[in-house]
């Protein structure tokens, strides 16, 4: 109840709150499963949601439910897709990401003579 007093009118006015409509209380949010998509994309992706899923709280939970739900109905494409998910994982591979080594080969002739130069070098030297 509120009580407001008007010093110009000197009038008294209640107001009186309207009780609030109780909400249910939230229930968690469940993991999205699809048994329609055989696709390979889609699987891979579906395991980056649920790694991403299983570590996360009940906001993050939402937002990975609404990326999933778009890509399953071609709203978002996959790279959009992964840029969402890589914004919540955690652990070993938050900012890590897939580097290639770099590979030094050389030929079999300028092999073969490195080694002819190594062993006169360990015969003379050594």
């Amino acid at each position: 109840m509120f009580i407001w007093l008007d010093p110009y009118q000197k009038v008294r006015t209640e107001r009186v709150s309207e009780p609030q409509p109780e909400q249910p209380p939230e229930q968690p949010v469940e993991k999205l499963v699809f048994s329609d998509k055989k696709d390979f994309k889609f699987t891979a992706a579906y395991e980056a949601y649920s790694r991403a899923f299983d570590t996360s709280n009940e906001s993050v939970r939402k937002e990975l439910n609404d990326a999933l739900a778009k890509l399953h109905e071609e709203k978002m494409d996959y790279g959009l897709f992964y840029s969402t998910i890589n914004q919540h994982i955690q652990g070993a591979e938050r900012g890590s990401s897939f580097r290639r080594a770099r590979i030094e080969g050389q030929r079999k002739q300028e092999y073969a003579k490195d080694e002819r130069k190594r062993g006169r070098n360990e015969r003379y030297r050594g």
